[in-house]
């Protein structure tokens, strides 16, 4: 069962799954983000999953544009990550509704490129890991939205370096800012990042 996106999703979704299956003799049920992520949604008790949004998440530019473009032919709900521009924009079809400076990864902790969808939702959360040979652990992490495995949108309090890349991966937004983002945004919400 797919996420309603309209007939440009369902016609992109099952070009995904054939190119998938025939390039990489893996079929898109099979990722294992797509495992998570479906796993999630049904726990959630929404009951549908978008296998396709996985197969997109490559990183490949070329997907990444054709889900933006789908996206804003829709009415849809999603978030727009530019690593470039280290900018979040919070979309409703085509008509942008919010837009905040976030600090993505640095260069060896980077944000991967790629098509997600909101996985879970956390009020807060501890975050504990290594970046840079060191270890972290922030209790009381805010708004924090996972879209692909360790990878979240957050707030951060810890720092005010919004516009520069100085993460270990996530996507750190201020807390107003995240706030907003956390109460918006639903689960098998669109998150597309993007250089």
């Amino acid at each position: 069962m797919f996420l309603n996106f309209g007939s440009g999703f369902a016609k992109l979704s099952s070009l995904i799954q054939i190119l998938s299956f025939v390039l990489c003799a893996i079929p898109v049920w099979l990722i294992p983000s797509q495992a998570s992520y479906a796993q999630t949604a049904e726990a959630a008790g929404s009951g549908s999953s978008d296998a396709s949004l996985s197969a997109a998440s490559t990183g490949n530019s070329e997907w990444v544009a054709a889900w933006i473009n789908d996206l804003k032919q829709s009415n849809q709900r999603w978030i727009q990550v530019n690593l470039a521009e280290q900018r979040l924009t919070a979309w409703e079809g085509s008509t942008p509704v919010f837009s905040i400076a976030v600090s993505t990864g640095r260069a060896s902790d980077a944000t991967p490129v790629g098509v997600y969808a909101i996985e879970t939702k956390y009020r807060t959360a501890r975050m504990q890991g290594e970046s840079q040979g060191k270890q972290y652990d922030i209790p009381d992490v805010p708004y924090t939205m996972y879209f692909s495995g360790s990878y979240a949108i957050h707030g951060a309090y810890w720092h005010d370096s919004f516009g520069d890349p100085v993460s270990s991966g996530c996507i750190n937004v201020p807390v107003e800012g995240a706030a907003w983002l956390f109460n918006w945004a639903n689960m098998g919400t669109p998150v597309v990042v993007q250089n």
